[in-house]
C-alpha cells in the first residue's frame, strides 16, 4: 500500500480506494473454472471439507478432469503413449490417490487404493467415482452415500471399465 501512495500520491490513493480498483487488486483471484476436456462438463471445485478436482501430468502438461474416469479414459486414448500421472481425490480431504501409468503398465499409491464405481448420472461422477484408501474406505463411502449397486474396483478393474 506504502508503495502505491508513494507512486500516486494520496490523492491518487483516495481515488483508487473510492473507485474499488485497489480493492481488485488486493483480493485473491477467484477459484477458476473450466470444462472437463473429456465429457465437457463442468469440473468440480474443491470445497472446505472435499477435494473433487482430479489433475492428469505429463511432461509440462497439467490438464483438469471432472472425475478419475474422465482422466482414465482419456488416458487411454489421446495420451495411450505417454508416461502420466493422475492425482484422484479420495474420500479424505488432503490424501488423494496417485495413479502412474508408465508405457502399459499402471500403478496406484497407496497400493491398496480402491475405486468406487457406481453406475448412475454422469453429473455426480465426482462422487460415482470416488478414489479410496482403503478398501474399507471405499466401502464406507458407498454406505454414506447410499449407493446400493456400488463395485469397488481395483486399479486394473477400473481401467477396464474406463470407455
Amino acid at each position: 500500500m506504502n508503495i502505491i501512495k508513494n507512486l500516486f500520491g494520496k490523492a491518487a490513493f483516495a481515488a483508487l480506494l473510492t473507485t474499488g480498483l485497489l480493492g481488485a487488486l488486493a483480493t485473491p483471484a477467484a477459484a477458476h473454472e473450466t470444462d472437463c476436456p473429456y465429457c465437457k462438463l463442468k469440473v468440480v471445485q474443491d470445497t472446505k471439507e472435499m477435494d473433487n478436482e482430479v489433475l492428469l501430468r505429463y511432461g509440462n502438461k497439467r490438464i483438469e478432469y471432472r472425475c478419475v474416469m474422465c482422466a482414465i479414459a482419456q488416458a487411454k486414448t489421446k495420451y495411450k503413449d505417454k508416461d502420466l500421472t493422475i492425482i484422484a481425490p479420495s474420500t479424505v480431504k488432503g490424501k488423494p490417490v496417485t495413479i502412474t501409468k508408465k508405457g502399459s503398465e499402471w500403478t496406484a499409491s497407496p497400493a491398496g487404493a480402491m475405486f468406487v464405481f457406481q453406475k448412475g448420472n454422469h453429473s455426480e461422477c465426482q462422487d460415482l467415482y470416488r478414489a479410496a484408501l482403503t478398501h474399507e474406505a471405499a466401502v464406507a463411502w458407498a454406505n454414506k452415500k447410499n449407493y446400493k449397486q456400488a463395485q469397488h474396483l481395483s486399479l486394473k478393474e477400473l481401467v477396464a471399465a474406463s470407455k
